[in-house]
């Protein structure tokens, strides 16, 4: 049975309650924030984020002291704007239940997204609030080093660096709003694994990856290898939702190719050379980095597939990666 949408009279004086609780914290305005919460035992105050947790404030006595302590040191909330999208709200037998997202500027330019929920009850006329929960979906939107895509395959956030990046080292681009792969090959194999990161947005499915694997979902995507020599390959991974798109670095490279290294007993040098090919170096390329000959980096990859058991370089790469 649908419920009736709340009183206009209702909507306006839970959201003005909601606003000044928000604006009363960014003036550091304790004695004003503190009129907008019902003050007993049964308020709860929960805050989370992946860098910081899960906190839970239980009841009145450890909520009030911990925001007093929180706004008289005055720069732990580093938000100089703050906007609610997306607002929902029920209202019944004086309760209201308001769901939102937030979208917060920090002082250094930073942008976080949030999801909002207070609970709010209604006593002698006058609204307060019983609950308040957020989640910090985080930063990596706007100013990380990757590619970010939804579950539907759209591109939600493709820094300029980043995209001239995928571009140049694997071939990629973006096409009404998804990311592509200019050959028909290599764009089957990305639009499947992007397809499988897609399976783990939501968290109980991400959730049972990471229990069952002992690590977050990480997928390492080999395109096939480059007119120019070398191997196309990034990695994908899920947080928050979404996918992010990134590509190697050496440090990076070097902690996954650790445990192949063992299962494959390749010498330092072999290893060295399997870096180069994994980050995507053609074997001219590689040698020249390393300092080697082409004969020699020839002996070392040669030496390499006999001892993983495949022939090409794509084939490597996978197996590597597969170990990592």
């Amino acid at each position: 049975m649908t419920k009736p949408p709340p009183s206009q009279q209702d909507q306006l004086a839970i959201m003005t309650v909601i606003e000044r609780e928000t604006e009363t914290f960014f003036n550091f305005d304790f004695d004003g924030w503190a009129q907008c919460w019902v003050q007993d035992e049964r308020t709860r105050e929960m805050c989370g984020s992946a860098a910081a947790g899960i906190t839970v404030l239980r009841g009145w006595s450890e909520i009030a002291p911990h925001i007093q302590e929180v706004l008289e040191i005055g720069k732990v909330c580093e938000m100089v704007r703050f906007e609610r999208h997306n607002v929902d709200m029920t209202v019944t037998d004086g309760l209201a239940h308001v769901v939102f997202d937030g979208h917060s500027v920090l002082r250094d330019g930073r942008v976080e997204r949030t999801f909002e929920t207070r609970v709010l009850e209604k006593t002698d006329g006058v609204w307060r609030i019983l609950f308040s929960s957020f989640v910090v979906r985080g930063h990596q939107w706007e100013d990380a080093n990757r590619l970010a895509i939804d579950g539907q395959g759209q591109v939600i956030c493709a820094p300029p660096h980043i995209l001239e990046a995928v571009k140049t080292q694997l071939g990629l681009t973006v096409s009404q709003g998804r990311l592509r792969a200019s050959r028909r090959d290599w764009d089957q194999v990305l639009q499947a694994a992007l397809d499988c990161a897609a399976s783990q947005h939501r968290y109980f499915q991400h959730y049972r990856q990471t229990r069952e694997a002992g690590r977050n979902f990480r997928l390492p995507v080999v395109l096939g290898e480059k007119d120019e020599g070398g191997v196309a390959v990034c990695t994908l991974f899920v947080r928050d939702e979404t996918t992010f798109l990134e590509l190697h670095d050496d440090e990076a490279l070097a902690d996954r190719l650790y445990a192949a290294r063992s299962v494959f007993n390749l010498s330092e040098a072999q290893m060295a050379l399997a870096c180069r090919i994994v980050a995507g170096d053609g074997l001219t390329q590689a040698a020249e980095i390393l300092k080697i000959s082409v004969n020699t980096a020839r002996t070392h990859l040669s030496r390499i597939y006999v001892k993983t058991g495949v022939n090409s370089q794509t084939a490597l790469v996978r197996c590597l990666l597969s170990v990592g």
